[in-house]
């Protein structure tokens, strides 16, 4: 139901205006105070406010002027008698809607109410789009001052032109899926599905029922016929993220559907022709894998037509500020905070080496934003993610090479740890719920102990060696 609050200090004419725009689809307050109207309107900002130019307590100016101040959204339409047309037109450009001059017909006013309600209509969605797009992390794309990331991003811009298969490739956290959702929002597909499918995420006996879907009676418990993953991306973008992840077997039978575009359900005969773009991801070494027999070669090359690489974070220092501003400004709106950042706490993010990436920052900004109080984050409020002192002191002692290593491989210990720890032990859904498999988890777990393992060779051969 829509809200219209009427000010003008006319009571009759309010009256006129609550018959007129009678309907079960409006509620209609009429104010003859202004200043009673301005307050009810920035305390529940209506869908319209029907606003009288001229008023004795206060003018329709100065009202406008403080709405428009704090409810910069709001939809305004003046109510101006034949010598304040002017003041009207120059709030119009100012922000406001539209003007009616008095007096009008019954016809004219409804028109401009039912176009005014409609403006509000379409900027409601906006702004919920606006939303969703955050919570998917489409919004983040365009966020970066890097000069790499610039240029990776007009290559998928030109690619999103075309229908050829584009591999993304960077670290965990990096943003490969915002920026497969990039490409498809630039692409003519952009209305269509995307349909991103995780492959670390699922064992290999299930996801090629998953993403090629079967027909009743396939196998056991198979009591009617499902649609895979990739025809649901039909006319639209199919994302395979980790695509590094899938067993030899199901990547020939992905090759086949790349190069066909036809695919065949469990335990069917019939052709299924899918129309839909194809995207892939992943942060493992595809040639080393090529090499080691676990990834075909020719699938390789029929996805990587187009290659991006996202550089990670530290990398590209510039993005840092940049990104933490607008993580900071998301956070505080969804939490309903009034928080700014000093210099010198924009100064310590550039000291830390954000081995998560995008994603870690972005989580660090948020638990900053729901636990502070408000005000202003200083570099103290950073405390519990900066690695400890004397960690620093220590690896400053190293080769550059050798102090990065040892500190990623500390922060993956540490981080799979923590996951376990909070997935009450559970090593299979502590991997989901880091986004690798198993075996990479376990990886994680053990980094830490392989690293001073072997470390005391080389110590030993180089004292030796002196």
């Amino acid at each position: 139901m829509s809200r219209i609050y009427v000010i003008d200090d006319e009571a009759a004419l309010g009256e006129n205006i609550q018959r007129m725009l009678r309907s079960s689809a409006t509620t209609i307050s009429t104010f003859t105070d202004p200043k009673i109207g301005l307050d009810e309107c920035m305390a529940s900002p209506p869908d319209l406010v029907l606003l009288d130019i001229r008023m004795p307590q206060m003018s329709g100016e100065e009202v406008f002027a403080r709405l428009h101040e704090a409810h910069p959204g709001l939809t305004i339409v003046f109510l101006t008698a034949f010598g304040s047309v002017e003041g009207a037109v120059l709030a119009m450009r100012n922000g406001a809607f539209d003007y009616l001059q008095k007096p009008f017909k019954r016809e004219d006013l409804l028109l401009v109410v039912k176009r005014a309600l409609s403006h509000t209509s379409l900027k409601h969605e906006v702004e919920t789009l606006k939303d969703r797009l955050e919570a998917l992390g489409e919004a983040d794309a365009a966020q970066t001052r890097s000069a790499a990331m610039l240029d990776q991003m007009e290559k998928c811009r030109r690619a999103a032109a075309t229908d050829a298969t584009v591999m993304i490739l960077g670290e965990s956290g990096t943003g490969k899926e915002v920026m497969a959702r990039f490409i498809h929002q630039q692409s003519r597909r952009k209305d269509g599905p995307f349909v991103p499918v995780e492959c670390s995420a699922m064992p290999g006996s299930l996801i090629e029922s998953e993403l090629f879907g079967y027909e009743r009676g396939a196998f056991t418990g198979a009591d009617r016929t499902k649609k895979g993953l990739i025809e649901s991306a039909d006319g639209g973008t199919l994302f395979l993220d980790e695509i590094g992840d899938l067993g030899v077997e199901l990547q020939t039978r992905l090759f086949r559907f790349a190069e066909e575009r036809v695919l065949r359900r469990l335990g069917g005969l019939t052709p299924v022709r899918v129309e839909c773009r194809i995207l892939c991801a992943t942060n493992q070494d595809l040639m080393a894998k090529i090499k080691a027999g676990t990834f075909r070669e020719e699938l390789f090359y029929r996805l990587s037509v187009v290659t991006v690489k996202i550089p990670p974070l530290r990398e590209r220092p510039e993005d840092i500020q940049h990104l933490a501003r607008f993580f900071l400004e998301r956070f505080s709106r969804r939490y309903g905070k009034s928080l700014s950042a000093s210099p010198r706490f924009y100064e310590a993010l550039l000291c830390e080496r954000w081995p998560g990436n995008v994603r870690q920052l972005k989580n660090v900004m948020e638990r900053l934003t729901a636990l502070h109080p408000g005000g202003v984050l200083g570099p103290e409020d950073l405390e519990e993610d900066s690695p400890k002192v004397e960690a620093v002191s220590s690896l400053s002692a190293l080769p550059w090479k050798d102090a990065r290593e040892q500190y990623l491989s500390s922060f993956e210990a540490s981080y799979a740890q923590a996951v376990l720890t909070r997935c009450g032990g559970n090593v299979s859904a502590a991997a989901r719920e880091a986004g690798v498999d198993r075996k990479t988890f376990y990886a994680l777990l053990n980094r830490e102990k392989e690293q001073k393992a072997g470390e005391s060779a080389p110590q030993r051969e180089a004292e030796n060696g002196e």
